[in-house]
């Protein structure tokens, strides 16, 4: 409370983000638009075909990753990732209320539009 007896907003405690973190906030944006294991699958997918021009498998064959486990990647792919899933996170997060559609699949295609859409400009703004 202040002087004058109102409530105020407390600061919310810091914490270290890490790819964890934004991973985290990523897919909860595709769920918070509706999106389903599928959208989230899909988006990762055509994520790794705008930012690196390959497959999942493919980047985790050609960098020595272990499947599914990101922090085996290359420093600089890692670091891919998190940039355009923070910002993914953003613009999804923007939408929340306007992703629709009759079908899961419309809902799923709209977000892996918005990925695919943010993949592009990351690896246009980016030297990755």
């Amino acid at each position: 409370m202040d002087v004058l007896g109102q409530s105020q907003e407390l600061v919310p405690p810091r914490k270290r983000v890490d790819s964890a973190t934004v991973f985290k906030r990523f897919t909860k944006s595709v769920q918070d638009n509706g999106g389903d294991q599928t959208a989230y699958r899909e988006s990762i997918v055509e994520e790794t075909k705008e930012l690196f021009d390959c497959d999942v498998d493919e980047l985790y064959i050609q960098t020595g990753g272990k499947r599914g486990r990101r922090d085996t990647l290359p420093q600089p792919a890692q670091e891919a990732y998190m940039v355009n899933e923070s910002i993914s996170a953003n613009e999804l997060e923007r939408h929340i209320g306007t992703i629709g559609g009759d079908s899961q699949e419309e809902v799923n295609d709209q977000i892996k539009a918005v990925v695919r859409n943010q993949s592009k400009q990351t690896r246009r703004w980016l030297p990755w």
